[in-house]
This record gives structure tokens, sequence and C-alpha cells, in this order.
């Protein structure tokens, strides 16, 4: 008995998006990646960013270009990223984001989820005119913990750069071939939590922000989040239990450096 195996259906999915003077000049969408601008009345440009395919699997291929010019604009997701299970070659997800002349950008995405088997290869570059400035936040869970998931195995690898005034400033790697629980629990590692967060500050806007930047930390049973600050960078880490307290932790960071504490919009639907 023989059988016949179609092939399986991979997602696509491409963005260009330039901006200038906060106004859109530019949108490319392919595939099933898509763009918004919603209008939130707020003093802050707000972008929009959704995979129409529901989720991330082995396989699929998306590209994002975003370059901004004298434009200040925070950019999130309509919802968390799911890396579903997969086999075969991995998603490849890259990013590139360019940020010149007076420039802010605010990158604020929803949480990345791993579920148990994912197969990912993330690649996220940044480019910073000197005059410019830039606030990242992304933040990942391990596993689907509303589903008491573990997760037990999988493939993640993610590489970020982040060059200021054409000088490399950060590189970050996070890479497994192979998840193992067991790994993750060590106390060098996750101690038996499942979420973390890294914000990354660069530009005189945000790194000249004062010295009360302590008191926005979290430290209690759930959370953890401490900040440093060296080479022209501010960098502040986050560890929880759970994907429902880290947000708090992050909103209470977000919270100093929006003024009046006016969180975008964007960011908590």
């Amino acid at each position: 008995m023989s059988f016949a195996y179609k092939k399986l259906e991979k997602s696509n999915g491409k963005l260009d998006i330039k901006i200038k003077n906060n106004k859109l000049l530019k949108l490319l969408q392919k595939g099933s990646l898509k763009a918004l601008l919603p209008n939130f009345h707020e003093n802050l440009l707000q972008l929009m960013l959704i995979n129409t395919a529901g989720g991330i699997t082995s396989g699929d291929d998306f590209y994002s270009k975003i370059d901004l010019d004298n434009s200040n604009i925070c950019v999130s997701t309509q919802a968390a990223e799911k890396i579903y299970s997969g086999f075969g070659d991995p998603a490849q997800v890259n990013i590139n984001i360019n940020i010149s002349d007076n420039g802010n950008l605010f990158w604020l995405p929803k949480e990345l989820i791993l579920f148990n088997n994912c197969n990912l290869k993330r690649k996220f570059n940044i480019n910073l005119s000197k005059d410019s400035n830039l606030f990242l936040c992304e933040n990942i869970v391990f596993g689907r913990t509303s589903m008491k998931e573990e997760l037990n195995s999988g493939f993640f690898s993610d590489f970020w750069k982040i060059y200021y005034d054409n000088k490399l400033i950060h590189s970050e790697a996070l890479n497994t071939s192979n998840f193992n629980k067991e790994v993750l629990k060590n106390k060098s590692i996750l101690n038996k939590n499942c979420a973390i967060a890294t914000i990354i500050l660069v530009g005189k806007k945000f790194l000249n922000i004062g010295d009360e930047l302590s008191k926005f930390m979290t430290k209690n049973n759930y959370t953890i989040s401490e900040y440093s600050a060296w080479d022209e960078k501010l960098i502040i880490r986050c560890i929880s239990k759970d994907s429902y307290n880290l947000k708090f932790a992050i909103n209470k960071i977000l919270s100093y450096f929006f003024e009046n504490s006016q969180i975008p919009r964007i960011w908590n639907i």
C-alpha cells in the first residue's frame, strides 16, 4: 500500500513600511503580514502589526522592514505571537528597523509564546542615528502556562543586533538545539519560571531619565526585575512565574517612561 503526501502549506509574509514626519509614505504588505495605523487620538503614532496566519510554525517565512525618519511611534502586535509545534526546517523571522533624524521608537510587541516542540529562527537588526532613540521590550513565554503545558522540547534561535551611530553597541543571542525542561528549571537559567522580558533603551531621550527607575522595579514571589547601564544603553531584565505577572512588571516600568503614566493603548488592548 502506498500513500501520497501533499506538500505542507506554509505561511509567508512581507512588510516594508516607511514613515517620515509622522506620516506614512510607504506600506507594502504581502502574504499574511499586515499593518494598521489605528487612530487612538493620542500624541503618539501607533502601528499595529498583524499575522493573519494566526501563528508561526516550521517552514514559515516572514520578513519585516520599518524605516522611521523624524517620527515618534509605538509599534505593537495585534496579539501574542504563537510559535506552534512543527517539524522540518525552522520558521524564519527577519526584522530590520532603521531609525533616523530624531526618530523615537517604542517597540512593544505582545508576548512570544513558545509551544512545546516549537521550531523558530529569528533575526532582529536595528540601526539608530545618533540623534534617535529606542525603547525595545521583548517578552517570551516558555510554554502555554494557562493550559498547564510544560516546554519539554523544541528549537528556538534568537539573534539581535543594535547599531547606534553605525557602531554595534548590543548583540544578544538565545540559541538552543533542543529544549530540556530539566535544564530550563535550573537555577542558572529559568529557575522554575516560564516568562522573561528584556527591555533595551538607547538614546539620550531615554537615558537621561533621572535616578528613580529603581523604584519601578518589581521584586516579589512572582517576578523579579533589575537594570544596569553601560556603553550608551540601559538594559532591564525581568523573570516571572507566568506572563500575567510579567505584564504587571512591564506596565510598572512603562509608566515611568511615559508622561503621566499614559501607556500607549496599542500595548494594552
